[in-house]
């Protein structure tokens, strides 16, 4: 897969999941609430981050000196999310309950997401990508 292909998974991700938190941010709360309260749920998103991670890593670990070193990023930030849901399932518990107690988080939350949305779908769905 290439740099372009991932930025444009990921841009169309951030776009739809931001527009949805601003457009439904009850339905978002409840998901946090429910998947943190569902051990099962929480184990298969570690699994599936920790996998998720890895594989970025495998396939694209390389830290260079252009714009491509954010998807190296996002495998080690996934990684570590996967191994800490993983190995302290308490730490994520307490982050979503936070970010449902407070709308405004969840709020930044999807703002961050618009925005980084945009930005990565220029670097993967334009003609002449810079990655």
């Amino acid at each position: 897969m290439s740099d372009a292909q991932i930025f444009q998974i990921v841009s169309l991700v951030y776009i739809a999941v931001g527009i949805g938190i601003l457009i439904n941010p009850e339905f978002y709360k409840k998901l946090l609430e429910d998947f943190v309260e569902d051990a099962p749920f929480l184990y298969l998103g570690g699994i599936a981050a920790l996998v998720a991670g890895y594989l970025i890593l495998a396939f694209h670990g390389a830290w260079t000196m252009d714009l491509s070193v954010v998807i190296t990023i996002f495998g080690w930030i996934a990684l570590i999310k996967g191994i800490l849901i993983l190995v302290q399932p308490n730490i994520m518990i307490a982050l979503s309950k936070a970010m449902t107690k407070n709308k405004s988080i969840l709020r930044i939350w999807a703002v961050v997401a618009i925005v980084l949305g945009p930005a990565f779908s220029f670097l993967g769905f334009r003609p002449k990508s810079p990655v």
